[in-house]
């Protein structure tokens, strides 16, 4: 279990394997922060298989931990949530109000092309 991570050219893909919990999301969102060039690029995170067993404390969490992290002076605009269920869908709108005073914006989509149009 782990945050699989592809690079393309003009975003990066974030997709957590099954399994996947709080603790390994906040570690792969490490490497992308400090790695030259990557808090460049907008992201598109897919939710297939998990988490769906993040709660509300980990969410808020993940938020401090993001802005904390945010690098100074980064590009980054836009973040895409790729969700299938009804429960991810509540995670991603409820994340989404949480990071509402980021400098990027998030929008959440339940299909991969119309988020990758978006942040391309």
């Amino acid at each position: 279990m782990s945050l699989k991570i592809t690079f393309r050219k003009n975003y990066i893909i974030l997709e957590p394997e099954a399994g996947t919990d709080f603790r390994q999301i906040r570690a792969g969102l490490a490497r992308l922060y400090y790695v030259p060039g990557l808090p460049d690029k907008n992201r598109i995170w897919i939710f297939r298989d998990g988490p769906e067993n993040i709660t509300d404390e980990e969410l808020q969490g993940l938020r401090d931990f993001i802005k904390e992290n945010y690098p100074q002076g980064a590009n980054l605009n836009k973040t895409a949530i790729v969700i299938q269920s009804e429960f991810q869908a509540n995670m991603a709108t409820a994340f989404k109000r949480l990071l509402s005073d980021l400098p990027y914006e998030i929008r959440v989509f339940t299909d991969f092309e119309a988020a990758e149009e978006w942040v391309g």
